[in-house]
């Protein structure tokens, strides 16, 4: 697997000194989250540094590469493409290079999650969420979750996620929706 000098290398080189900065803080925090709850490490620093690699392109750009790796994309995504895309078009691409399937993994459910997230996935997943710069209202209950409870911490991630779209007046994406269900005890 690609080691933690690479991964920032590629993050560096491929957006904004600002979002490079905002994904080695999600690559600490994801560290910090998988030793507390039985992840690789390594793994988190990796997807961590690496979920937002493809965040600052344009939507034409987005849409383009999304359907040529074969990505399906249906009006939701259509109507926010790099809000919804970016993950698992990152993991598209960054699979030509020697990392993990679960890695790749985490990096595509990084925004939307879906049911049945693995503890690494989770982690990524929150700590994009609560990353210590996130300032937004329930970012500091999110982390005091993750400290005592990482399912409780996806289960209040994903809630104020889904409350978030919909307050923008935005379509739900099904595998939040999964998710939010999952996590909530939902059959």
């Amino acid at each position: 697997m690609i080691g933690r000098a690479q991964a920032e290398a590629l993050i560096r080189a491929s957006v904004s000194p600002v979002l490079a900065d905002h994904c080695l803080r999600v690559a600490a925090l994801a560290v910090s989250l998988a030793r507390r709850w039985g992840a690789d490490e390594e793994a988190a620093f990796i997807a961590g540094a690496l979920h937002d690699y493809c965040r600052q392109r344009d939507a034409k750009e987005v849409l383009e590469a999304s359907r040529k790796h074969r990505i399906d994309v249906g009006e939701i995504e259509r109507r926010s493409p790099v809000q919804l895309l970016h993950g698992p078009l990152a993991a598209r691409e960054l699979a030509h290079l020697d990392v993990d399937a679960a890695v790749l993994h985490a990096i595509a459910v990084h925004t939307v999650g879906c049911a049945g997230m693995s503890v690494l996935d989770k982690c990524v997943y929150v700590a994009d969420a609560c990353e210590p710069a996130r300032s937004f209202e329930g970012a500091d209950d999110i982390r005091a979750r993750a400290a005592k409870a990482l399912d409780s911490a996806v289960a209040l991630a994903v809630a104020r996620s889904i409350v978030h779209v919909v307050g923008r007046g935005r379509p739900l994406a099904p595998v939040s929706v999964a998710l939010y269900n999952e996590v909530h005890g939902a059959k």
